[in-house]
């Protein structure tokens, strides 16, 4: 008999890990309902065409496609952030900003088998509409009280700011495609293939300087690091806008759970500032992620700036306990099932009860 198995990168999640979930996702919107976010929720279906219009960088791989009754290519979400941005770039057509928005949904992205990570998780998030970076401090204080919450301790939140290494790659020159490959690398902290490639470049000493040395700026004193090796006051404007935005994080109670890494340069297409990561611990892999995304409306014929994040359950259940549920039964004889029904919705104002019919001379509790 052939064993019945799940498509790749999927995964049931049953008794202890669904009650876990369960209990991560009550503390999470608890934390969104105090910011003043309201829920929301959209179909599981995108049509292909509204993400292969806006992300220009769009890998089609990573999509799971299929073509409905009409010939229509379709997709599933791959994110929440996008169909979010379309109902409020059509629901919301004529409503005035800010909009706050928090989910809890499933979200698809196909992923390399190798890669250890699942292709569907549950991602529970908000998004800050119509709000520019002065609302930064508030997104990010959101982002770290859900992290208290979660209650998985230590746990820190890594913060840069794309917009330090598109400048660098401007004033240093770079051509689009070179910015991307250089960011791409400095994010992904390849040091050995960063070198090689900055050799293959035309730059001065003190810009390749720079760019060796940001994927090692992060941790404390990441601000200071990243300003010795600046090569342009531009540069520098940029670490003062985080040294202020430290300092607002500090006067609110939150020094010590935050630091920066001015290396994060992930999709520089699709960030435009701050973008920030939560990490606890015993778990590998970043639990939090988001940041500023101020250009996405501009491809949905609504321009407004925007920041969000979203947690993901999933990589959570394995470093998280709850409490256990303590379930009485009651045994009855199949005679004495009207009696030992009664009982138990007497017993059920107390606690959870389950019933079995079982080869016994009388009703019998037990714990």
């Amino acid at each position: 008999m052939k064993q019945i198995q799940l498509p790749s990168g999927m995964h049931d999640t049953i008794l202890e890990d669904c009650m876990k979930k369960k209990e991560l996702q009550k503390r999470t919107e608890a934390v969104y309902r105090s910011y003043g976010y309201l829920p929301i929720d959209t179909p599981l279906i995108e049509f292909y065409s509204t993400y292969a219009n806006v992300f220009s960088s769009l890998k089609e791989e990573e999509l799971y496609k299929f073509v409905d009754q009409d010939g229509m290519l379709l997709a599933l979400r791959t994110d929440m952030t996008l169909p979010i941005a379309r109902v409020c770039a059509t629901k919301f057509a004529n409503s005035e900003p800010p909009f706050r928005f928090c989910y809890c949904s499933t979200v698809y992205k196909v992923r390399q088998s190798f890669a250890g990570k699942r292709n569907e998780v549950t991602d529970c998030g908000v998004e800050l509409i119509g709000m520019d970076e002065t609302s930064d401090p508030e997104v990010l204080t959101c982002a770290m009280d859900v992290m208290e919450a979660i209650g998985i301790f230590p746990y820190t939140l890594e913060i840069g700011n794309v917009e330090f290494i598109k400048k660098a790659c401007e004033e240093a020159g770079l051509t689009a495609e070179e910015g991307h490959r250089c960011a791409d690398l400095i994010d992904r902290k390849s040091l050995v293939e960063l070198k090689n490639f900055l050799n293959t470049l035309d730059l001065s000493a003190e810009e390749r300087e720079f760019f060796l040395r940001l994927p090692l700026c992060s941790g404390q004193g990441a601000l200071q690091d990243a300003e010795a090796v600046c090569f342009a006051p531009s540069l520098t404007a940029i670490i003062r806008k985080m040294e202020a935005l430290e300092a607002v994080l500090n006067a609110l109670g939150y020094e010590g759970k935050f630091q920066f890494d001015l290396g994060k340069a992930p999709r520089l297409d699709y960030y435009t500032g701050i973008i920030f990561e939560g990490f606890v611990n015993n778990v590998g892999t970043g639990v939090l992620s988001g940041g500023r995304y101020d250009a996405l409306f501009d491809k949905l014929a609504r321009p407004m700036p925007a920041c969000g994040f979203g947690v993901k359950l999933d990589y959570l259940l394995d470093a998280c306990s709850c409490e256990p549920v303590t379930v009485t039964t009651v045994r009855y004889p199949k005679e004495k099932l009207l009696e030992a029904g009664k009982l138990a919705q007497e017993l059920r104002k107390k606690g959870p009860v389950q019933m079995i019919c079982a080869d016994v001379s009388d009703v019998e509790v037990s714990v």
